[in-house]
Protein backbone atom coordinates (compact mmCIF):
# COMPACT_ATOMS: atom_id res chain seq x y z
CA UNK A 1 0.00 0.00 0.00
CA UNK A 2 1.08 3.60 -0.54
CA UNK A 3 3.55 4.76 2.13
CA UNK A 4 3.75 8.52 1.48
CA UNK A 5 1.45 11.26 0.20
CA UNK A 6 2.03 11.99 -3.53
CA UNK A 7 1.28 15.68 -2.86
CA UNK A 8 3.30 16.62 0.26
CA UNK A 9 5.68 13.61 0.26
CA UNK A 10 5.15 13.08 4.02
CA UNK A 11 5.11 9.53 5.40
CA UNK A 12 1.59 8.17 5.85
CA UNK A 13 1.55 6.57 9.29
CA UNK A 14 -2.08 5.71 9.91
CA UNK A 15 -3.54 4.41 13.14
CA UNK A 16 -4.32 0.69 13.11
CA UNK A 17 -8.05 1.42 12.82
CA UNK A 18 -7.64 3.72 9.80
CA UNK A 19 -5.21 1.33 8.13
CA UNK A 20 -7.74 -1.49 8.54
CA UNK A 21 -10.47 0.69 7.00
CA UNK A 22 -8.31 1.42 3.95
CA UNK A 23 -7.35 -2.22 3.43
CA UNK A 24 -10.98 -3.30 3.78
CA UNK A 25 -12.16 -0.68 1.29
CA UNK A 26 -9.43 -1.62 -1.19
CA UNK A 27 -10.45 -5.26 -0.97
CA UNK A 28 -14.03 -4.37 -1.91
CA UNK A 29 -13.17 -2.09 -4.85
CA UNK A 30 -14.95 -3.07 -8.12
CA UNK A 31 -12.80 -3.36 -11.24
CA UNK A 32 -12.12 0.04 -12.82
CA UNK A 33 -12.72 2.10 -9.68
CA UNK A 34 -10.43 3.79 -7.15
CA UNK A 35 -10.52 4.60 -3.48
CA UNK A 36 -10.32 8.28 -2.54
CA UNK A 37 -9.47 9.88 0.82
CA UNK A 38 -7.77 13.04 2.13
CA UNK A 39 -4.17 13.12 3.28
CA UNK A 40 -4.17 13.65 7.10
CA UNK A 41 -1.34 16.19 6.72
CA UNK A 42 -1.89 18.37 3.64
CA UNK A 43 -5.59 17.53 3.17
CA UNK A 44 -5.13 16.89 -0.56
CA UNK A 45 -7.12 14.02 -2.08
CA UNK A 46 -5.25 10.74 -2.51
CA UNK A 47 -6.53 8.09 -4.92
CA UNK A 48 -5.58 4.42 -4.77
CA UNK A 49 -6.28 1.58 -7.20
CA UNK A 50 -7.14 -1.92 -5.89
CA UNK A 51 -3.41 -2.66 -5.55
CA UNK A 52 -3.01 0.22 -3.09
CA UNK A 53 -1.02 2.56 -5.35
CA UNK A 54 -2.00 5.79 -7.15
CA UNK A 55 -3.82 5.09 -10.45
CA UNK A 56 -2.06 5.83 -13.72
CA UNK A 57 -4.66 4.62 -16.18
CA UNK A 58 -7.51 7.09 -15.80
CA UNK A 59 -9.69 4.95 -13.48
CA UNK A 60 -12.93 6.56 -12.35
CA UNK A 61 -13.31 7.14 -8.62
CA UNK A 62 -16.66 6.89 -6.91
CA UNK A 63 -15.75 5.37 -3.53
CA UNK A 64 -14.58 7.75 -0.80
CA UNK A 65 -13.76 7.18 2.86
CA UNK A 66 -12.98 9.69 5.58
CA UNK A 67 -9.53 9.36 7.11
CA UNK A 68 -9.16 11.85 9.97
CA UNK A 69 -5.88 13.01 11.39
CA UNK A 70 -5.55 12.02 15.03
CA UNK A 71 -3.31 13.28 17.82
CA UNK A 72 -1.53 9.95 17.78
CA UNK A 73 -0.78 10.36 14.10
CA UNK A 74 0.31 13.97 14.43
CA UNK A 75 2.80 13.07 17.12
CA UNK A 76 4.59 10.68 14.76
CA UNK A 77 5.45 13.39 12.24
CA UNK A 78 9.13 14.25 12.60
CA UNK A 79 9.58 18.00 12.18
CA UNK A 80 13.24 18.93 11.86
CA UNK A 81 14.37 21.76 14.19
CA UNK A 82 15.14 25.10 12.57
CA UNK A 83 18.78 25.57 11.63
CA UNK A 84 20.59 28.51 13.26
CA UNK A 85 22.20 31.11 10.97
CA UNK A 86 25.82 30.58 10.00
CA UNK A 87 28.64 32.14 11.99
CA UNK A 88 29.62 35.58 10.67
CA UNK A 89 32.25 36.06 7.98
CA UNK A 90 35.34 37.43 9.71
CA UNK A 91 37.66 37.44 6.69
CA UNK A 92 37.88 41.23 7.13
CA UNK A 93 39.49 40.57 10.52
CA UNK A 94 42.28 38.45 9.03
CA UNK A 95 43.04 41.12 6.44
CA UNK A 96 43.29 43.83 9.08
CA UNK A 97 40.38 45.85 7.70
CA UNK A 98 38.38 47.27 10.60
CA UNK A 99 34.85 48.04 9.40
CA UNK A 100 33.92 50.05 12.49
CA UNK A 101 36.57 52.00 14.32
CA UNK A 102 34.21 53.73 16.74
CA UNK A 103 35.12 52.99 20.34
CA UNK A 104 32.43 52.96 22.99
CA UNK A 105 32.69 55.22 26.03
CA UNK A 106 35.52 54.52 28.44
CA UNK A 107 34.82 52.83 31.77
CA UNK A 108 37.50 52.37 34.41
CA UNK A 109 37.30 48.78 35.64
CA UNK A 110 37.74 45.44 33.91
CA UNK A 111 38.29 41.92 35.26
CA UNK A 112 40.36 39.36 33.34
CA UNK A 113 40.04 35.66 34.28
CA UNK A 114 42.25 33.76 31.83
CA UNK A 115 44.61 30.93 32.89
CA UNK A 116 47.21 31.31 30.13
CA UNK A 117 49.65 34.04 31.11
CA UNK A 118 50.55 35.07 27.54
CA UNK A 119 46.88 35.36 26.52
CA UNK A 120 46.03 37.17 29.76
CA UNK A 121 48.78 39.72 29.17
CA UNK A 122 47.64 40.34 25.61
CA UNK A 123 44.06 40.95 26.74
CA UNK A 124 45.04 43.06 29.76
CA UNK A 125 47.41 45.28 27.78
CA UNK A 126 44.76 45.89 25.13
CA UNK A 127 42.07 46.84 27.65
CA UNK A 128 44.49 48.91 29.72
CA UNK A 129 45.40 50.91 26.61
CA UNK A 130 41.79 52.08 26.50
CA UNK A 131 42.10 53.57 30.01
CA UNK A 132 40.54 50.68 31.92
CA UNK A 133 41.85 49.67 35.32
CA UNK A 134 42.64 45.95 35.21
CA UNK A 135 41.88 43.52 38.03
CA UNK A 136 43.11 39.91 37.88
CA UNK A 137 41.68 37.74 40.69
CA UNK A 138 43.71 34.89 42.12
CA UNK A 139 40.80 32.44 42.08
CA UNK A 140 37.05 32.17 41.43
CA UNK A 141 36.01 32.89 45.02
CA UNK A 142 38.00 36.12 44.94
CA UNK A 143 36.47 37.06 41.58
CA UNK A 144 32.88 36.49 42.72
CA UNK A 145 33.46 38.31 46.01
CA UNK A 146 34.90 41.32 44.17
CA UNK A 147 31.95 41.52 41.75
CA UNK A 148 29.50 41.59 44.66
CA UNK A 149 31.04 44.81 46.00
CA UNK A 150 32.46 46.48 42.92
CA UNK A 151 31.07 47.42 39.50
CA UNK A 152 32.91 46.08 36.45
CA UNK A 153 32.33 47.35 32.94
CA UNK A 154 34.14 44.44 31.27
CA UNK A 155 34.68 40.86 32.40
CA UNK A 156 36.80 38.52 30.26
CA UNK A 157 36.48 34.83 31.12
CA UNK A 158 38.09 31.76 29.56
CA UNK A 159 35.79 28.73 29.15
CA UNK A 160 38.50 26.30 30.35
CA UNK A 161 39.41 28.16 33.54
CA UNK A 162 37.70 25.70 35.92
CA UNK A 163 38.51 22.54 33.88
CA UNK A 164 34.90 21.40 33.49
CA UNK A 165 32.01 22.11 31.09
CA UNK A 166 31.23 25.83 30.94
CA UNK A 167 27.62 25.34 32.08
CA UNK A 168 28.90 23.74 35.30
CA UNK A 169 31.55 26.34 36.14
CA UNK A 170 30.86 28.35 39.29
CA UNK A 171 31.86 31.71 37.87
CA UNK A 172 29.81 31.37 34.70
CA UNK A 173 26.76 30.24 36.70
CA UNK A 174 27.23 33.27 38.97
CA UNK A 175 27.13 35.60 35.95
CA UNK A 176 24.03 33.85 34.58
CA UNK A 177 22.17 34.19 37.89
CA UNK A 178 23.19 37.81 38.50
CA UNK A 179 20.46 40.42 38.93
CA UNK A 180 19.77 42.09 35.59
CA UNK A 181 19.97 45.48 37.31
CA UNK A 182 23.72 44.85 37.68
CA UNK A 183 24.33 42.42 34.79
CA UNK A 184 23.13 44.70 31.99
CA UNK A 185 26.03 47.09 32.64
CA UNK A 186 28.70 44.37 32.39
CA UNK A 187 30.19 43.52 29.00
CA UNK A 188 30.86 39.79 29.47
CA UNK A 189 33.37 38.25 27.05
CA UNK A 190 33.83 34.49 26.73
CA UNK A 191 37.01 33.11 25.19
CA UNK A 192 37.58 29.47 24.24
CA UNK A 193 38.52 27.09 21.43
CA UNK A 194 34.87 26.07 20.94
CA UNK A 195 33.57 29.54 20.04
CA UNK A 196 33.12 31.36 16.72
CA UNK A 197 34.42 34.93 16.96
CA UNK A 198 31.74 37.67 16.88
CA UNK A 199 28.94 35.07 16.55
CA UNK A 200 26.11 36.93 18.32
CA UNK A 201 23.78 33.92 18.47
CA UNK A 202 26.47 31.82 20.16
CA UNK A 203 27.12 34.63 22.63
CA UNK A 204 23.42 34.87 23.43
CA UNK A 205 23.15 31.11 23.95
CA UNK A 206 25.98 31.31 26.48
CA UNK A 207 24.68 34.40 28.34
CA UNK A 208 27.59 36.49 27.05
CA UNK A 209 27.94 39.71 25.09
CA UNK A 210 30.83 38.55 22.93
CA UNK A 211 32.57 35.27 22.11
CA UNK A 212 36.12 34.92 20.77
CA UNK A 213 37.97 31.85 19.50
CA UNK A 214 41.36 31.18 21.09
CA UNK A 215 43.24 31.23 17.80
CA UNK A 216 41.97 34.74 16.99
CA UNK A 217 42.99 36.38 20.26
CA UNK A 218 45.79 38.17 18.38
CA UNK A 219 43.03 40.35 16.93
CA UNK A 220 41.57 41.07 20.36
CA UNK A 221 41.82 44.86 20.04
CA UNK A 222 39.88 44.94 16.76
CA UNK A 223 37.37 42.34 17.91
CA UNK A 224 36.44 44.10 21.16
CA UNK A 225 36.18 47.46 19.38
CA UNK A 226 33.81 45.97 16.82
CA UNK A 227 31.85 43.99 19.40
CA UNK A 228 31.35 46.87 21.83
CA UNK A 229 30.41 49.26 19.05
CA UNK A 230 27.69 46.86 17.86
CA UNK A 231 26.54 46.39 21.46
CA UNK A 232 26.30 50.14 21.98
CA UNK A 233 24.16 50.59 18.88
CA UNK A 234 21.83 47.80 19.94
CA UNK A 235 21.40 48.37 23.68
CA UNK A 236 22.12 52.05 24.42
CA UNK A 237 18.63 53.15 23.27
CA UNK A 238 17.12 50.46 25.50
CA UNK A 239 19.15 51.53 28.55
CA UNK A 240 18.28 55.19 27.90
CA UNK A 241 14.60 54.28 27.80
CA UNK A 242 14.91 52.46 31.15
CA UNK A 243 16.49 55.54 32.75
CA UNK A 244 13.75 57.75 31.31
CA UNK A 245 11.19 55.58 33.11
CA UNK A 246 13.14 55.65 36.37
CA UNK A 247 14.65 52.17 36.06
CA UNK A 248 18.27 51.11 36.14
Amino acid sequence: MISECPHCNQNLRFSDANKERILTALGKLPQGQTLKFKCPICKEVIELNPEGSPPDNGLTSNIEIDIKSTEKYANTIAVPPPSPPDAPDISWLMSGANTDANIVEDVQTAMVIVPDQSMRSKISDTIKAESYQIYIPQNIDEAISSIRFKDYAIIVYHSRYENKPLKNQDFHKFIQQMSMQKRRYIYYILIGPEFHTLYDLEALANSANLVIKDSEIKFFSTIITKGKSDYKKLFNPYCSMLKTHGKS
